[in-house]
């Protein structure tokens, strides 16, 4: 194992060093690789992060003699209105509170680890990326990185749907002929497959060439297909809540409609877990079918199952509102609160601002406040100014948004990443639209 992850890794480092553009775009086609799992000096690590790391060391040592220079322009840059602006305090407040958030936790050695993939990791390629990626097109062949990507999930859901073989599954509940492709349960299919369907739709409005389209098309038809056979129900429902938005939008192309949209959404996403009851009693996993209407009002099994998660997070962080869990012990810290013993205690509350909130205490969820707001008025001041591609932007943050109403969208190697990916077509397109230059 060792020498075949140290073959990889200089193999990796020279096709970096002779074309690290090319080395960035496949980050984004080998995100699943962080399922391979393995120790360096007795730590663990994953292939997702060693490869992160290759791409951070390249980036020094080629612009090693412009070192003085990257820090001195980095530092213009971060001051600068036009550039990092309004994200560089939320951003930065998030970094702090997610290391804060280790010396909070019960497992320090693990929350490390955490705070190193899902916030140190993704933010250095954050800001490489930001220095590297300057252009409309570069941006868009991240996009086809992970359309291809979305192919190869495709297929290996087909093979798994046609033979039954290599569905591997980590969690307790009982799943019953849903694919997991890479990935250890089902729902993690359509919780990367979201983000990826609406990014393409840039990619399918801004290209001309049919072959480009049709490639467009095949990703965005096989990322449904893929989402229908992982039967994750809350990409299904975002994909549609994100068509009508987007035909909302398009029907009624005014700023302030934009904005009671967005504001709707984050308020919705927010308010949803204080405002609906627990149930009385959670259903034995196998043991009924349930009808479309009892899954959208959260009747069903896992509806039950995020209903109770909510009450007991609720009740947790009234109790410890400012530090909230720490990283990586909120199935520890929660246990006193948790009810229904033959439910298991998830890694974190399947709501996009309880996990932030306790997992990074109240700074945390305040700063990720902050950020996506500032997402949104970005997005929609720069396509009101001619910046036509922040809508899809604007689109793919909004229905990640109503995901995480009952899902996790940012706690995982790969979807931190895509976040900050996000994060970065807001502000490449706010640079194009109002004319500014790196």
């Amino acid at each position: 194992m060792f020498e075949l992850i140290l073959l990889f890794s200089i193999l990796f480092f020279i096709f970096s060093w002779r074309n690290f553009e090319l080395s960035l775009y496949s980050v984004f086609l080998l995100l699943p690789t962080y399922r391979i799992q393995f120790n360096i000096f007795n730590l663990p690590f994953n292939l997702l992060s060693l490869i992160i790391w290759i791409v951070v060391l390249v980036f020094f040592i080629k612009n090693i003699k412009k070192i003085p220079n990257i820090f001195k322009d980095f530092k213009t840059k971060i001051k600068s209105p036009n550039i990092f602006s309004p994200f560089r305090l939320p951003i930065i407040l998030i970094l702090i509170s997610s290391y804060i958030a280790i010396f909070f936790s019960s497992k320090t050695v693990k929350a490390f680890g955490i705070f190193k993939s899902y916030f140190l990791e993704s933010l250095f390629l954050f800001v490489i990326l930001v220095f590297t990626i300057r252009t409309k097109s570069q941006f868009k062949k991240i996009i086809y990185s992970l359309g291809i990507l979305s192919i190869l999930i495709f297929f290996l859901g087909l093979y798994q749907k046609l033979t039954g073989d290599f569905v591997y599954n980590t969690t307790n509940i009982i799943e019953s002929s849903r694919i997991t492709t890479f990935f250890g349960y089902p729902n993690a299919n359509g919780l990367i497959l979201l983000p990826i369907f609406f990014l393409t739709l840039l990619n399918l409005f801004e290209d001309k060439k049919i072959y480009l389209k049709i490639f467009n098309i095949l990703v965005l038809v096989l990322s449904v297909i893929t989402i229908f056979w992982a039967k994750s129900e809350s990409a299904i429902v975002a994909i549609i809540a994100g068509i009508l938005i987007s035909i909302s939008f398009k029907l009624f192309n005014n700023k302030k409609f934009f904005i009671f949209v967005s504001s709707c959404v984050i308020i919705v996403a927010f308010i949803f877990p204080f405002t609906i009851r627990a149930p009385y009693k959670i259903d034995e996993p196998g043991t009924k079918v349930y009808s479309v209407q009892e899954k959208l009002l959260l009747k069903d099994l896992s509806g039950q199952v995020r209903r109770q998660m909510w009450k007991e997070t609720i009740d947790f962080i009234k109790d410890n509102p400012i530090t909230g869990a720490g990283l990586v012990s909120y199935q520890d810290k929660v246990a006193s609160y948790h009810k229904f013993n033959y439910i298991e205690i998830f890694l974190y509350p399947h709501n996009i601002f309880l996990n932030f909130w306790v997992t990074l205490g109240l700074l945390g969820v305040i700063s990720f406040f902050w950020l996506i707001i500032a997402v949104f008025r970005v997005c929609i001041k720069s396509y009101f100014n001619s910046s036509k591609e922040q809508i899809f932007i604007l689109l793919t943050m909004l229905v990640t948004i109503i995901q995480g109403i009952v899902e996790v969208p940012y706690f995982k190697n790969d979807l931190s990443i895509i976040w900050w990916l996000i994060i970065l077509g807001a502000i490449l397109f706010k640079k194009e639209s109002f004319g500014k230059s790196y």
